[in-house]
């Protein structure tokens, strides 16, 4: 599996609880629908009040890859005062 990461920063608390909204109702049904979906969650990392990530698993590469390409056309569409995210990626390690 393999793990993608999207992190937005500088959101006022206003933006980015739109943000989150929008994209529980939006994004995540369009992901859930592309091939290799496996997850997709929202989180507020710690200690950071002024951004949001997400955090989206696919079977492949490939597949993170496209979802991402989902993601940005989506959030360029429905929230364009958003900056493009920081963006990690990497194979999920078994345990």
């Amino acid at each position: 599996m393999y793990a993608l990461i999207r992190q937005y920063k500088g959101l006022a608390t206003e933006m980015r609880d739109n943000a989150t909204r929008k994209a529980n109702l939006e994004l995540r049904p369009l992901l859930a629908k592309s091939p290799g979906f496996v997850s997709y969650e929202l989180m507020t990392p710690d200690g950071s009040s002024d951004a949001l990530a997400s955090i989206s698993v696919f079977t492949t590469r490939a597949e993170a890859d496209a979802s991402h390409t989902i993601a940005e056309d989506w959030v360029r569409a429905n929230l364009p005062a958003m900056d493009a995210p920081v963006k990690v990626g990497g194979e999920c390690v078994p345990h």
